[in-house]
């Protein structure tokens, strides 16, 4: 067995304190070990050892601050309304295309709207109360009919703004999606990240009057979660979306074969928020999920998470990117997770970790990001977002049983 330096809960401030020589370990000490590993103490006391005590005490008072909200302008509503709104809310371009930093509009705004909140995702979505802005959307205008009044009423009545965490703004873009791809939101809830890459994937048609072209597969696993995005995405989309195939909503579990997710592939482009432990809304009010952490939760994290990434790889085309993201800040979760695939894959698949290039950085407010060995961490206390990171993998080539037969048919 290993040797440990022997270590016990100090009853002043219960942090990991040295107390003993060497020796060798235990049952007795191992037990003991892994229960002072637990709750908010064991939290601290890990995450201290990793950024150092000084840097710890940084990051953790500003996981207790607001995170930086912008606002989303849906590219999907009439110029018209678009200015107003540009004008009445002093939307001023951040670092993040498409985003604004906004004020609130103190007395008689234009039209009214409540704003639907969503904590863990740290976005707030609006629902416009009004009947009518006297402003049609694009979809609804000229030559197009749409035989359906319901939908057409639901058309010109979109949700003009959401007010979302930087975080997830840059991370829907670092995806990188291009006109006419085929792309996968494994865990699509409660519609951030599906309504950013729904306005990169459809929003430049509209601009440009080209064609609209490519596919966004929207998927929730739980039931509940998957209830509340469809109600986000029919808020703010063109119902026409939904009615040609371009969007397209399931619940499925990607860690289970032969799923609906994969039948609507290959994809081009994938994006996989793997839940994760979420340890700025655990510190910031969740007492029951601060008792509960443990390290052994982290490691069941772990897997579940390889298991989801590297099930997502396979529904990934040859040249085809996916984006891993979570908001924990354990290694366990992170850099491991990506380097356990990357071990898992050999033999099947040739793989590129992609770093986070110019095009990314510059979006990144603050000291900006913090490169680890396989993928980028965007943390509080340097970029005003919540805890986040993120990683991207490129299939360069397959190289398991079939792969030639498959990529010639």
């Amino acid at each position: 067995l290993p040797k440990y330096k022997y270590q016990h809960i100090s009853p002043s401030n219960n942090f990991l304190e040295d107390s003993q020589p060497k020796r060798t370990r235990t049952l007795h000490d191992t037990f003991r070990c892994i229960m002072a590993l637990r709750g908010l103490d064991g939290w601290h006391e890990v995450h201290k050892n990793r950024f150092t005590h000084e840097r710890w005490e940084e990051l953790h008072h500003a996981m207790h601050n607001e995170a930086d909200v912008l606002l989303y302008l849906n590219p999907f509503i009439d110029a018209a309304l678009a200015q107003a709104i540009q004008a009445e809310y002093s939307l001023v371009e951040s670092s993040v295309p498409g985003s604004y930093s906004f004020e609130m509009p103190e007395d008689n705004p234009s039209f009214q709207c409540r704003l639907e909140e969503h904590p863990q995702d740290d976005a707030f979505f609006v629902e416009v109360l009004e009947e009518d802005h006297g402003i049609q959307d694009p979809y609804v205008t000229g030559d197009d009919r749409i035989e359906d009044i319901e939908a057409m009423e639901k058309e010109s009545r979109l949700s003009p703004f959401a007010l979302l965490e930087g975080g997830t703004l840059l991370i829907a873009r670092a995806l990188g999606v291009e006109h006419g791809d085929n792309v996968l939101d494994v865990c699509g809830g409660p519609g951030s990240k599906a309504l950013l890459l729904a306005g990169d994937l459809f929003g430049r048609s509209i601009n440009s009057q080209r064609s609209t072209a490519g596919r966004l597969v929207v998927n929730e696993v739980s039931k509940q979660n998957a209830s509340a995005l469809q109600r986000v995405l029919h808020r703010y989309l063109p119902w026409s979306f939904f009615e040609a195939g371009h969007i397209i909503l399931t619940s499925a579990d990607i860690r289970t074969p032969s799923n609906s997710v994969e039948r609507h592939g290959p994809y081009d482009r994938i994006l996989l928020e793997a839940p994760s432990t979420n340890d700025r809304a655990l510190l910031r009010g969740h007492p029951v999920e601060a008792d509960r952490w443990s390290k052994g939760k982290l490691k069941v994290n772990h897997e579940q998470q390889v298991k989801m990434l590297h099930n997502a790889l396979w529904m990934l085309k040859e040249g085809g990117i996916l984006l891993y993201t979570v908001a924990a800040l354990a290694q366990e979760e992170c850099d491991d997770v990506i380097e356990a695939v990357v071990r898992k894959a050999l033999g099947n698949f040739e793989l590129e970790v992609l770093p986070a290039g110019e095009d990314i950085l510059r979006m990144i407010p603050g000291i900006g990001a913090e490169q680890s060995h396989w993928g980028t961490y965007l943390l509080p206390d340097r970029t005003g977002f919540t805890p986040r990171y993120f990683a991207r993998l490129r299939i360069r080539r397959r190289t398991h049983e079939g792969a030639q037969l498959k990529s010639e048919t």
